[in-house]
């Protein structure tokens, strides 16, 4: 999408996380809704997706991609876990539906709890895990080189990873945030007072053109 965008300058894509599918079956036929707030619980259930005619609330320009390509038939897309909260309230109209929460096996926000908050009949599937299986020496010989001037981070177990992983001299950079929790994670495993860049709203594309905007002089 940056070089889409024009972008003057190269592009390094180096994962910090590794997704390890799990060997589990659901039958998503058993709910009324389903929920995803990750792509890659999405991608899991790929095959049964295709044919399911269960309503789908996800978050993210992703999910909303992956749900269009697989040709998923009735999807509500979301920038945030609250709105998809909201949205799914009035959606059910106080009325118990049975939610199959599909996700991997970290998360940030209890959205099951805050389902069970509403009466909803939650079940919660672990669907994937996060491996983290970056070598130090590997990742420092990245971050060293000479002309990389930012870091993009999508997820604050990517900070983690990344900050556990890397040596501390290697971290002077501009970091290019998705949103103000990884910001603000940043900063407390960090330094308070690091070069932050955040998009406003959690799309791919906002970051591109944040990312765009911040190297357009050179």
């Amino acid at each position: 999408m940056l070089q889409k965008e024009k972008f003057n300058g190269r592009v390094l894509i180096f994962p910090l996380l590794e997704i390890e599918f799990q060997n589990i079956s659901v039958n998503i036929e058993k709910a009324d809704i389903l929920v995803f707030t990750s792509v890659y619980a999405a991608e899991k259930l790929n095959i049964e997706l295709k044919n399911s005619e269960t309503p789908i609330f996800a978050v993210g320009q992703r999910c909303d991609e992956f749900l269009r390509e697989i040709g998923a038939k009735e999807t509500f897309i979301f920038s945030n876990v609250k709105q998809l909260l909201d949205s799914l309230k009035d959606y059910c109209n106080n009325k118990r539906p049975t939610i199959f929460y599909l996700r991997g096996d970290e998360i940030s926000f209890d959205l099951k709890a805050d389902l069970s908050k509403y009466n909803f009949n939650c079940e919660e599937y672990v669907v994937y895990k996060q491996k983290r299986p970056i070598q130090q020496r590997e990742l420092d010989n990245v971050l060293a080189r000479k002309h990389l001037e930012g870091i993009a981070l999508f997820s604050e177990k990517s900070v983690d990873s990344l900050t556990k992983g890397a040596s501390e001299n290697n971290l002077n950079k501009i970091f290019f945030c998705f949103s103000k929790k990884i910001e603000n994670r940043l900063r407390s495993v960090l330094d308070k007072d690091i070069r932050c860049k955040t998009t406003q709203e959690p799309l791919i594309s906002e970051m591109v053109k944040m990312i765009v905007k911040e190297y357009a002089r050179y």
